[in-house]
């Protein structure tokens, strides 16, 4: 008897060991390898120029900046601090491929969706359920075996981290996925970026 106690205890001590199965990731992380991930809290993004000069390692940091308004709703995008200085949504979080941006006495914000040639446009809104937001997004840790990233995570659109752009609409700098002329914003201004997470 002692020894089966012995033995039932040596299992149970083995088994906490082992490590627990990694929970499967949604359509949105699809070939994004090992490294990737939808659920992290408490972080901001910025825009790494992948083709200029960086003044640091992590970018220029983004703000949801103006977009417009309608009866009961704004819409706001991901917008350069430098151009437009007021961040109201102080805190982002991934759950479950969702992007969720918050603020203190802020309403909450969903995306329905982000289309080639269009800005990354959240709507806002009293009526908005954030978990009813796109599950579109992904993060995914920057393993360049070279050793030539920034040690910041990647943020993913669609499974796609290359395909971001800071283009000049009117005074603000504005995120804009796969930019292509003729859509609102001035093309000519548009150069790549890599939209980090920072903690």
């Amino acid at each position: 008897m002692l020894a089966f106690s012995l033995l039932a205890v040596t299992f149970a001590a083995v088994a906490s060991a082992l490590p627990a199965a990694k929970r499967a990731l949604g359509p949105w992380c699809d070939n994004l390898g090992g490294g990737a991930f939808d659920n992290v809290a408490n972080f901001t993004v910025a825009a790494y120029n992948t083709t200029g000069t960086n003044t640091n390692t992590t970018g220029a940091p983004l703000v949801l900046g103006q977009a417009g308004a309608i009866d009961g709703a704004s819409f706001k995008v991901f917008s350069t601090f430098a151009t437009f200085p007021y961040n109201q949504y102080p805190f982002i979080e991934l759950v479950d491929g969702r992007l969720i941006p918050s603020g203190p006495g802020t309403s909450p914000t969903a995306i329905n969706g982000v289309t080639a040639g269009s800005e990354v446009t959240f709507v806002a809104s009293n009526s908005v359920d954030p978990t009813k937001s796109a599950q579109i997004w992904c993060a995914v840790a920057d393993t360049d075996p070279a050793g030539h990233g920034t040690g910041h995570p990647y943020l993913a659109l669609h499974g796609d981290t290359d395909s971001f752009s800071l283009c000049q609409y009117l005074s603000q700098n504005n995120v804009v996925y796969k930019a292509a002329a003729g859509n609102g914003y001035d093309f000519d201004t548009c150069y790549p970026v890599k939209l980090q997470l920072i903690y």
